[in-house]
């Protein structure tokens, strides 16, 4: 079982991917193209259940401790805990906004590019500095007893898309995203 860093570690690489997926979708839209409005439904939702539910939770339980230990750590933690505030709301924005356009309601094109490409652009800023910095602290500082603590104290909950099995509201998600991995191999060996 992989320990607290790691997985979040893990999570970032599949998050950045996702975010790949919508940065397509909002691209689309800039050239006045239709977004796949359902993909991005089940991405937005993903994001607000285990990203800010699970993953997010995890990661102030481990900056917590690093603070614990190392207080100079404690103005980039508060800092980040803010940022996992306004994800927390700027997705669910941005899911409605999706999930509207998905029942054709009507939606300003801007809009959808406008919190789409901020939430994308958040988010990779957050990860990079949490990368960047924290990640490495809480290897060098926690120790193996520390690590289990931070689990144990936070609800561990698989990962519904990247975990062992799939849930089942995300397999089309989990096909598109294996689609999109097999059509990038494939261009790459031509």
């Amino acid at each position: 079982m992989a320990n607290v860093i790691e997985q979040i570690h893990k999570d970032h690489v599949n998050l950045a991917r996702l975010l790949i997926l919508v940065d397509a979708e909002i691209d689309k839209a800039r050239q006045n193209g239709m977004p796949d409005f359902l993909m991005l439904e089940h991405v937005m939702r993903y994001m607000i259940n285990y990203l800010d539910q699970v993953h997010h939770n995890k990661e102030d339980a481990m900056f917590r401790r690093v603070v614990s230990l190392d207080p100079q750590a404690k103005s980039a933690v508060d800092d980040l805990t803010l940022e996992h505030e306004k994800l927390k709301s700027t997705g669910c924005e941005l899911y409605d906004l999706v999930c509207a356009a998905q029942n054709s309601d009507f939606v300003r094109r801007e809009d959808v590019i406008s919190q789409g490409s901020d939430y994308v652009a958040t988010l990779r800023a957050h990860m990079d500095k949490e990368e960047g910095d924290l990640l490495k602290r809480a290897n060098r500082l926690l120790t193996e007893q520390d690590l289990r603590e931070v689990d144990a104290e936070v609800e561990s909950i698989h990962d519904p898309l990247f975990g062992d099995t799939v849930e089942k509201e995300y397999q089309s998600l989990y096909a598109y995203i294996m689609a999109q991995q097999d059509s990038v191999a494939e261009a790459s060996q031509d």
